[in-house]
């Protein structure tokens, strides 16, 4: 009798701390998260460039350009950002002020790389 007592208070413990965490996920939820995307080009011929290191400052997101010079941090909450793009033989950029939020919509970032002489 008191094994079941104990097994039916361990199930609404453990049913109770799920419920919790399910709950606390649905606040997460409410903040607005958004993507950030853009291009990295070299700044003289305007080709697109492969393989930069772009950061998002001031979090932990970290991403590379694809093959056509594109990037997107994804999960992004609203306010302002910096972004340090790097890559060998070239300068690092910074994009400084960039601008996330719901209610405006300024279209991809353009990151210019300026060559190492």
């Amino acid at each position: 009798m008191k094994i079941n007592v104990l097994i039916i208070a361990l199930v609404a413990v453990i049913g109770l701390s799920s419920f919790k965490g399910e709950k606390s996920k649905n606040n997460n939820n409410s903040v607005s998260l958004l993507n950030v995307s853009g291009t990295v080009i070299d700044n003289i011929s305007g080709e697109t460039l492969v393989g930069v290191e772009v950061i998002l400052e001031g979090t932990d997101k970290k991403t590379y350009s694809d093959f056509e010079g594109n990037f997107v941090f994804e999960d992004v909450k609203e306010g302002d950002y910096d972004i340090t793009a790097k890559i060998v033989s070239y300068k690092d950029s910074k994009s400084e002020d960039i601008h996330v939020s719901t209610s405006e919509k300024d279209g991809p970032i353009m990151v210019k790389m300026e060559h190492v002489e």
